[in-house]
């Protein structure tokens, strides 16, 4: 039997466990990750953006750095309330006035006041950044991709296997449902009993959802992006988050393919992506199309199709469309018969704008291998191919039934592993806010509430990054 370049999935008891044990260097202080947050440039990027404030009213004691800087602080400390708490405290506040003097000079932090904003000050400062919510997210994606390029995250420059693609040249990505701030589903409800009427406040921003393991949750939904190069857990750049608004054409996976292309857009280094089942061969098609890698699981309702059968000379070669590849039907002599994988050779990328995928395949034959190459990961509309050929005349959704880099191989065992990147980003929002629940109602509140999470997340990453720059630098 031929070799095949994504070789054979090893069964679960041979298998090396890839996740690592949470070490001590994995922990950052409040104090720390406070400083972090400080003294992120990306932080005075972000006010410099906004608008100047209106001119009516008494004159603001805070920049709106100190609200951004609070904002983030809040995910640090999981609640306004407690963040106003800490920065009463001159030693914490000293942490803000520091950082506005290491990136906007002393005569910026001298005119600081003593302490930091109230809660009741960020109440009505949270309006305004409210109401620049989405412009906020649209710059801090360039920064937050600026900052994953400066970490060696997706670079242009280096060799890529596409047979073997590295954690650092992937998006990890998924959905997650948030919990609502409220249990409440309706603005009144009436006690049967009593016959009161109760009046509640509901969070228009949240909706039922259907999980992934088929588990209801009541919330907004978010799709978040992220990558990281080494095994820190803090290293890891969060690059995106969107929301999932309810009933949307497509769903969770139409807002993620978004999402994805617009990074590969502005990353040429991004080699794809790492989803789960949520994607179905029409996101695939979308990324393959643009060049890139889509690694995740079958659908489980997916079953065999058949695919063509080849008559090269005297030979008669049956082919199959199972588990995400080519297989040949074999007929043994008690009269059963079993798809037999065929081997790959290589995987193929083609094209400039519209990219098209190959695999090379090496069909076994006792009168000789023959090779074939087949197009995987896209399918073929009217009139991309001669008439009658394409795939959507054939009635054959290539994308759906044919992976890249098919599930069952050592290969898809070794990297999709690394998307548990994405459920562990979840996790870190989660213990973010107080109860796990969402302190904010509404979109725009929340997307204020993901930056702040993004922007947190990001800093600490940036200041790991910066303290062992200096270590690997020849000059050291």
């Amino acid at each position: 039997m031929p070799d095949d370049i994504f070789q054979d999935a090893l069964p679960p008891a041979q298998r090396t466990p890839r996740k690592r044990a949470f070490t001590e260097r994995d922990r950052r202080t409040v104090h720390e990750r406070l400083t972090d947050c400080a003294h992120n440039p990306d932080l005075y990027d972000l006010a410099e953006a906004l608008p100047p404030p209106g001119r009516v009213g008494r004159r603001r004691a805070y920049p709106d750095v100190a609200f951004l800087f609070f904002l983030a602080a809040r995910s640090v400390l999981a609640s306004a309330r407690r963040t106003a708490a800490h920065l009463e405290d001159p030693e914490i506040w000293k942490i803000f006035r520091e950082g506005v003097r290491s990136e906007l000079g002393a005569e910026a932090a001298l005119l600081l006041p003593e302490t930091g904003p109230t809660r009741s000050q960020w109440l009505h400062a949270q309006r305004r950044l409210r109401d620049h919510a989405d412009d906020l997210w649209d710059l801090y994606r360039i920064l937050a991709l600026d900052q994953a390029l400066e970490q060696g995250i997706f670079p242009k420059d280096e060799t890529r296997s596409w047979s073997n693609p590295g954690r650092h040249q992937l998006i990890a990505a998924d959905g997650t449902v948030l919990k609502s701030p409220t249990l409440a589903r309706a603005h009144r409800s009436i006690d049967m009993r009593t016959g009161e009427i109760r009046y509640h406040r509901i969070d228009p921003a949240s909706a039922p959802q259907r999980e992934g393991g088929g588990n209801e949750a009541y919330g907004p939904k978010y799709v978040f992006f992220s990558a990281r190069k080494d095994e820190n857990y803090l290293s890891r750049v969060f690059l995106d988050s969107r929301y999932v608004p309810h009933q949307h054409p497509g769903g969770e996976a139409a807002i993620a393919v978004d999402g994805i292309l617009d990074i590969m857009g502005r990353a040429p280094g991004c080699m794809g992506v790492l989803y789960d089942g949520a994607f179905r061969g029409t996101h695939r098609d979308a990324i393959a199309r643009r060049g890139g890698l889509v690694i995740n699981k079958q659908h489980k309702g997916n079953e065999p199709q058949f695919y063509e059968t080849l008559r090269p000379g005297r030979c008669i070669h049956e082919s199959w469309a199972a588990n995400g590849r080519i297989a040949e039907k074999v007929s043994f002599a008690d009269g059963t018969t079993y798809l037999v994988p065929v081997p790959i050779r290589r995987l193929e990328r083609r094209g400039t704008r519209t990219y098209r995928w190959y695999h090379v395949l090496e069909i076994p034959c006792r009168r000789g291998s023959h090779i074939r190459r087949l197009a995987v990961g896209t399918t073929s509309r009217a009139g991309e191919r001669p008439p009658g050929e394409s795939d959507e005349e054939r009635g054959f959704h290539r994308a759906e039934h044919l992976q890249q880099i098919p599930e069952f191989t050592r290969t898809h065992q070794l990297v999709y592993p690394y998307r548990s990147d994405a459920e562990s980003g979840h996790s870190q929002l989660d213990a973010s806010l107080w109860n796990g629940r969402l302190i904010s109602y509404g979109v725009e509140a929340q997307k204020l509430l993901t930056l702040g999470f993004v922007l947190a997340q990001n800093s600490t990453s940036r200041a790991l990054h910066d303290e062992v720059s200096p270590l690997l630098s020849p000059t050291a």
